[in-house]
């Protein structure tokens, strides 16, 4: 739940999402779909829909992170998991838009067969919401570790003779401005990559391979599917249950995976 609240509140501070929200509103607000064309003027309307979005986005994203923390963790297809969470979201979607609309319209309570239909269409909507947003984030097949290669860090040379510094890195800037500083590692968390600096931490609404491209100059090495870092953040290495972990300056533990193994070794970090 920590984690999720953190996602929310990094994409409250995003203008895209803002930007996202509106448009959606406007359009809806013009159209007026579901009766509200004949129920509102059009600056109510607006207004409405506005509310509206930002109550079932609120709902249904609270929804969809814990049916995939709950049932899948990291397990699962990537499709599965986007549009079962997303059907599962349409229950609290659903009844966010009876409560909704019964506190601003009243009347009598819908019949079943209306509410059925509502759930149906907001299951829908929400499944496809989910799977289309997973698909965007996780990106082409390979993209991960074609940008790892777009990064120029020469793994077979000792950690000591990398470049000691270089000019702020493009994803530096993405950052609010009490978190930018030195990058320590990435790591990626569902649609969202959470960048730490050696100011501090903050979730990103990009894609992993994205991110990895905006290192820049930053001498660095993916470490995992999920994890990169930077070579002058890496303190030492262990093993737990026979598996290779890094150890960052923050104290933070990040494994190794098979994949990337001999590359890690190369840098001399393993």
């Amino acid at each position: 739940m920590h984690s999720t609240l953190r996602e929310m509140q990094a994409l409250l501070q995003s203008p895209r999402f803002w930007s996202a929200i509106v448009a959606v509103a406007a359009i809806l607000g013009v159209t007026g779909p579901f009766g509200t064309y004949e129920q509102l003027a059009l600056l109510p309307r607006l207004a409405y829909w506005l509310a509206l979005a930002l109550a079932t986005f609120a709902v249904g994203f609270l929804a969809m992170r814990l049916v995939l923390a709950g049932l899948f963790r990291t397990t699962g297809a990537w499709q599965v998991r986007g549009v079962v969470a997303g059907a599962v979201a349409g229950l609290p979607v659903t009844i966010t838009v009876l409560l909704f609309n019964q506190a601003l319209f009243g009347g009598p309570v819908p019949s079943f067969p209306e509410i059925a239909r509502l759930f149906v269409n907001c299951c829908l909507i929400a499944a496809a919401i989910s799977f289309l947003v997973t698909m965007a984030a996780r990106g082409p097949r390979g993209a991960v570790d074609a940008a790892a290669r777009v990064a120029p860090v020469d793994v077979a040379a000792p950690v000591a003779e990398m470049a000691p510094s270089s000019p702020r890195p493009p994803l530096v800037d993405r950052l609010p401005h009490a978190v930018r500083g030195r990058l320590l590692y990435l790591s990626m968390q569902d649609h969202y990559v959470e960048v730490h600096t050696e100011k501090g931490s903050t979730l990103l609404l990009m894609r992993f391979a994205d991110a990895l491209r905006e290192t820049g100059d930053v001498p660095g090495i993916q470490i995992h599917r999920s994890h990169w870092v930077a070579l002058d953040a890496v303190a030492g290495n262990r093993r737990q249950d026979g598996k290779p972990f890094l150890k960052l300056a923050d104290g933070a533990m990040l494994p190794v995976s098979r994949t990337h193994a001999d590359a890690v070794r190369r840098a001399g970090l393993l």
